[in-house]
């Protein structure tokens, strides 16, 4: 049997069927390269489940391509547990070692998780079915990423807020920052349209050490903010109560506040 575990974005995050679920497996690997929980051990997650279970800690090729017909065969020989960062098939996908255990037959099993996806709505008070499509800024080596600035202009053009997810590349031990996020924006956007646009800097979400921060997009810089995880997301004309929430969930400055209260046009 397959089964594939939602771990959220804190230990804590662990639902009952989760914790049930890994004490029935006979193995557990764990994704750790699409996403980082700050909180987590595996001495935390042995001592949650009350038992101890062969772990494999898992990078990106151990996931991928070829090593997917081991991952099969070891699922119709015994329970294998993969436990995934947020949610197992949202943000950071494994659809292809699903589809193929399914093909040859293996139970699969999908125990979800918390989500950024759910979490950045809920945190910061803007409403859900005011975002537009979600988007990962990269760091720009290769090429700069200006499909992203794209997208957010799109988004903005339908006033839709954009849910900003930041590049991670765990191998190398490099996750953005939101001022390293801040700093190529403003590079990409030439035509100057993001300058009073507000955004919510989101750091270590569903942690004890989280932190949510609203204001300008430039102006986000200034803020200390703890280590990644970090997102962004990119605020649309706001309805009166969802500015409201930017004030007193997102700490946004008084006179921000104030400004676009009185304001029709925005930004």
């Amino acid at each position: 049997m397959l089964i594939f575990i939602g771990a959220g974005l804190s230990i804590n995050h662990l639902t009952i069927e989760a914790i049930e679920w890994l004490k029935k497996a006979d193995k557990i690997i764990i994704d750790s390269y699409t996403n980082i929980i700050p909180d987590f051990s595996i001495d935390k997650l042995f001592k949650i489940i009350g038992t101890r279970i062969d772990v494999i800690i898992a990078n990106r090729s151990m996931l991928e391509g070829v090593s997917i017909k081991k991952i099969v065969e070891e699922a119709q020989k015994l329970n294998l547990a993969i436990l995934v960062p947020g949610d197992p098939f949202i943000a950071t996908t494994h659809d292809a070692i699903r589809v193929e255990a399914i093909k040859h037959g293996v139970q699969v099993k999908t125990i979800n998780g918390l989500s950024i996806y759910s979490l950045a709505p809920s945190r910061t008070g803007l409403q859900a079915y005011r975002f537009g499509k979600t988007v990962t800024l990269v760091y720009p080596e290769a090429f700069k990423p200006y499909s992203t600035l794209e997208t957010i202009y799109d988004n903005l053009s339908r006033n839709l807020h954009t849910l900003l997810l930041l590049d991670l590349k765990l191998e190398e031990n490099k996750a953005m920052t939101i001022n390293e996020a801040v700093d190529i924006l403003m590079d990409l956007d030439e035509d100057r349209k993001l300058n009073n646009i507000i955004a919510v800097g989101l750091a270590r979400i569903g942690c004890k050490d989280e932190r949510i921060q609203a204001d300008r997009l430039s102006r986000l810089k200034k803020y200390g903010f703890p280590p990644p995880p970090h997102s962004l997301v990119i605020v649309a004309k706001p309805h009166p109560i969802e500015l409201d929430s930017l004030k007193y969930l997102c700490n946004l400055p008084d006179e921000i506040y104030r400004e676009l209260l009185n304001r029709r046009k925005y930004p």
